[in-house]
């Protein structure tokens, strides 16, 4: 999947080199590699990007906390002490409580299936 959205963003940039609209590059892509693999807009914004001189093809950091950090604090005090609630690991780390339901029980879930699964016949 990453792979082919880097392709579309260098077919996108050899395009905008020579001087072909959005549009047309658009249509270009939905022609040689079918329709749903990009959108006009997302190749507008492409071309946006090039006009500003802007040629870096690779994602761009996002703002705000990553969502693997909760994971790694619910892990850090489970390990201190196994035995924390939910309740206790919410009020000492202030992460919301869905979340750390979904981590602190998530694993268990998946082995509980297995142990209680009915025999195959």
């Amino acid at each position: 999947m990453e792979s082919q959205k880097m392709h579309l963003r260098h077919v996108m940039l050899h395009c905008f080199k020579k001087g072909n609209s959005a549009k047309d590059t658009a249509d270009e892509i939905f022609t040689v590699y079918g329709n749903g693999t990009t959108t006009i807009r997302t190749v507008h914004n492409w071309f946006k990007k090039f006009r500003a001189g802007n040629f870096e093809l690779k994602d761009e950091d996002r703002s705000g906390r990553p969502a693997t950090t909760d994971t790694d604090i619910i892990k850090t005090v489970l390990t201190e002490n196994p035995r924390y609630s939910v309740r206790e690991i919410v009020n000492a780390t202030n992460i919301p409580k869905t979340t750390v339901h979904k981590h602190r029980y998530e694993p268990y879930e998946s082995r509980l299936y297995v142990r209680f699964a009915s025999p195959a016949t």
